[in-house]
């Protein structure tokens, strides 16, 4: 009996991770994406971008394209580490989040895809060491909060680093529902995804091998 009262215990301090999927708009329709994640794993499609997608497995990230009519899978953390030996900290890298200096709720509220959510006023500085100032809408909608910790873990695992202000909005146990002007999810739910969203194409080609094919070339 004892035993039992235990495991039943600790089954209730573990949370739950659930399914869900979500779509999700941008300033940008080049980059209105398509979430699904279940358990740690996550896929991004972007639809107006008919082939390639990101996905989030067995603690890594890829991103899945095309070549030549086939599959082509790049280690994300590959393409860091060749970013990082020439040196590259600019452009897209300098705009990200190096540290949140404020993030405090407005007293203001908001419904953003059936969800409520409060509006939060965040205060950033990216890598470059420009300020910025931007409104959220935030929630503690558990299903909100679990596709924030499934993209903060993506991130991670593509990045090497937490994603400072992801950090600090799952550590007030809150999730995303906009950011300013530059995403606002649209639709989102606990449905679960196939299991073959998240397996990588067979007969695929990886980075490295195009790489050593194309040297091969080369040298003849």
């Amino acid at each position: 009996m004892k035993k039992l009262l235990a495991g039943m215990m600790l089954a209730a301090a573990v949370p739950a991770f659930a399914d869900g999927t979500a779509t999700i708009a941008s300033n940008d329709s080049q980059q209105d994406m398509q979430i699904q994640w279940a358990g740690d794993k996550m896929r991004m499609d972007f639809p107006s971008q008919q082939h390639g997608y990101m996905l989030m497995r067995d603690g890594k990230g890829y991103m899945v394209t095309q070549q030549g009519g086939q599959p082509l899978i790049m280690d994300m953390s590959m393409l860091r580490d060749m970013s990082d030996s020439m040196g590259d900290d600019t452009g897209a890298m300098a705009s990200q989040a190096e540290t949140v200096d404020s993030l405090e709720a407005t007293g203001e509220t908001q419904t953003v895809a059936g969800i409520d959510g409060e509006v939060y006023r965040l205060e950033w500085t990216d890598r470059g060491g420009q300020s910025h100032e931007d409104t959220l809408v935030l929630s503690d909608d558990p299903l909100a909060h679990e596709m924030l910790a499934a993209f903060q873990n993506y991130v991670e695992a593509v990045m090497g680093r937490a994603d400072p202000i992801g950090k600090a909005i799952l550590e007030r146990d809150l999730g995303m529902l906009r950011f300013g002007d530059r995403f606002e999810v649209t639709d989102i739910a606990d449905t679960s995804p196939d299991a073959g969203t998240f397996e990588l194409p067979e007969n695929a080609i990886t980075m490295d091998q195009m790489i050593r094919e194309r040297m091969s070339d080369g040298a003849q």
